[in-house]
């Protein structure tokens, strides 16, 4: 940890006398200008539309540090970026897929090997399978799960959701959840070469999508499961038409009524939202320009803005804070 440390603020204090000013809400991130510097551990991506002044800054990092420069970027902690002649850009992930496929024991040449057009299948909710049988094999569950949680998070959100229903069950999987995961891996081999293509339209700003599914986990072989009546939340926030950041997760509230779980839903990918704005503001430097928000739960909105009460007052006041509802309004 100390070597990690002494690295980072060696690397911070060269940048900060190079002119380069460290986010206030990504501390990996420097920006000068509109220039900008990411940084993670030992690997940089410097973003400028100019390639005469990234050359200019690599040339005088080099008088201080000893690296290498790998030229225009092609791959990125395990993503793969495509750029395409119509502008658009690809972020696929074949090698980390390649790796989850290790891991479950499914051969990825072998023409015979079953393959699936879905992550899992519809209508089916994984639960806790008390009495269902063990697991069959001995790979390890939690390193898939892992490795398929990375994968969802950075170029696959088709199969967030399937993903986070196996992980639930990481302490003491059953031969259901072992099936479950081995599926999504079969999904993945079938949809190896295939990612996120993003296509940036700059007349848009921020689109919010938050959404719910109340109590959707229950079933009558798990109603003393507490969990069974948690409600699950999903969001997707895109900039400029393209995705930058999604979930699908359990909450840790029970929900009393289908609305009050879309509030709690609205609430999470707003605070989600508030920390992207605060970062565009920083960049209003490099001629990024501020949009408006755009969320699509105007049903919930309403309720908020005429101050309606829910079934659980002090639930209803949680998420009606003030400064979250100024972002929403």
């Amino acid at each position: 940890c100390d070597a990690s440390k002494t690295w980072f603020d060696k690397l911070t204090e060269g940048l900060i006398q190079r002119g380069f000013k460290p986010s206030a809400i990504d501390p990996c991130l420097f920006t000068k200008g509109s220039l900008m510097m990411l940084v993670y551990v030992d690997d940089c991506i410097i973003i400028h539309p100019d390639t005469t002044k990234i050359d200019s800054i690599i040339h005088s990092l080099k008088l201080d540090f000893d690296l290498t420069d790998e030229g225009d970027i092609k791959d990125y902690l395990g993503v793969r970026i495509n750029k395409n002649k119509d502008g658009s850009v690809e972020m696929i992930q074949p090698k980390m897929i390649e790796r989850c496929l290790a891991i479950v024991g499914i051969p990825i040449n072998d023409p015979t090997t079953t393959k699936h057009d879905t992550p899992s299948v519809a209508n089916k909710i994984l639960h806790r399978d008390k009495k269902g049988p063990l697991r069959r094999q001995k790979w390890n569950y939690r390193a898939a799960i892992g490795a398929l949680l990375y994968v969802a998070a950075m170029t696959r959100p088709d199969i967030a959701y399937s993903v986070h229903q196996c992980a639930r069950f990481s302490a003491n999987p059953k031969r259901s959840h072992e099936e479950a995961v081995k599926r999504i891996c079969r999904y993945l081999l079938a949809t190896k070469d295939k990612g996120l293509i993003l296509r940036p339209n700059f007349n848009k700003g921020f689109e919010c999508y938050a959404d719910a599914d109340f109590a959707g986990n229950w079933c009558p072989e798990d109603c003393d499961d507490l969990a069974s009546a948690i409600s699950r939340s999903g969001y997707l926030i895109t900039f400029a038409g393209c995705p930058i950041v999604w979930g699908s997760k359990m909450r840790t509230l029970v929900a009393l009524s289908t609305t009050e779980a879309e509030i709690i839903a609205l609430s999470t990918t707003t605070r989600e939202v508030i920390t992207f704005m605060n970062l565009l503001n920083e960049f209003k430097d490099c001629g990024a320009q501020s949009k408006s928000v755009s969320i699509s739960n105007f049903y919930e909105l309403t309720i908020i803005s005429q101050s309606c009460t829910l079934a659980d007052k002090p639930v209803s006041k949680q998420y009606k804070n003030g400064d979250r509802l100024q972002v929403l309004l």
